[in-house]
């Protein structure tokens, strides 16, 4: 497997913050003395604060800013369109440490601070709506569902979310229906940095190197290409199956079989 890396938006004196893809848009969050958002040929400063933030597509005409933890303001997840304006804002709880979206919801992911914290987050995983209404909780709605210390590994696509949590690491799939499903993760794969999932075939990073365990296929993990940096998996709908967010620069990663 060869790996095709594109520089997909670069920038000299703006600090990147982070940045999402989806089909062919591309958003990008930096800093400049405050926050501002590069998407569909505008500049959007934000009219507030951030501290350690994360930015999500949700579709062609919104995205989503989602701030780790703001513990003392009554906001911490915004819903804005392409001119600026804020359509939704809510409270999500505190210690994030995961966002994707799909048709769903919003799902938010806690790492142990906020699971073993108080409120919403003890829940380790929520769906919220976009106005910030809950759609489905981990701990509380699922049936006997795998302990989660930390939910960071998180993907969405249409069928579903797929987690992998640390401690235990089993590779857990939420269906849309509510169903879950989970496949015990080889040792090999545990304390992997990304994950990505087409279809029955899991992506993960581990120590510069990307395995391919073909889950459904019940067969073992294999390095199939060498890889630097950090990265997120990206969902379906999009030609890359990862992105890589550094200071100055944005790239797509895409798998291509030699």
């Amino acid at each position: 497997m060869k790996l095709h890396i594109k520089t997909l938006h670069q920038t000299k004196d703006s600090r990147i913050v982070d940045a999402d893809v989806f089909g062919d848009d591309l958003i990008v969050l930096v800093n400049q003395g405050g926050p501002v958002v590069y998407w569909n040929e505008r500049t959007l400063r934000l009219p507030f604060q951030l501290s350690s933030p994360f930015i999500r597509l949700l579709d062609s005409e919104t995205f989503l800013v989602v701030d780790v933890t703001l513990e003392e303001t009554p906001v911490n997840v915004w819903v804005i369109d392409e001119r600026g304006k804020i359509l939704h804002s809510f409270h999500a709880g505190n210690a994030i440490g995961a966002v994707a979206v799909n048709d769903t919801g919003i799902w938010i992911g806690y790492v142990d601070e906020g699971v073993f914290g108080e409120g919403i987050s003890t829940e380790a995983l929520v769906c919220f709506s976009q106005t910030g209404e809950v759609l489905r909780r981990y701990q509380s709605d699922l049936v006997r569902p795998p302990t989660i210390v930390d939910c960071e590994l998180l993907q969405a696509n249409r069928t579903g979310v797929w987690l992998c949590p640390s401690i235990w690491y089993d590779l857990i799939h939420i269906e849309v229906t509510g169903r879950l499903n989970k496949y015990k993760t080889p040792k090999l794969l545990h304390d992997s940095s990304a994950l990505t999932v087409r279809g029955q075939v899991g992506y993960f990073l581990k120590d510069g190197l990307l395995y391919k365990w073909p889950f459904g296929a019940r067969k073992h993990p294999d390095v199939v290409a060498k890889f630097s940096g950090a990265a997120r998996g990206l969902g379906e709908g999009t030609t890359f199956h990862f992105i890589q967010i550094g200071d100055y620069e944005v790239n797509g990663v895409q798998f291509v079989d030699e």
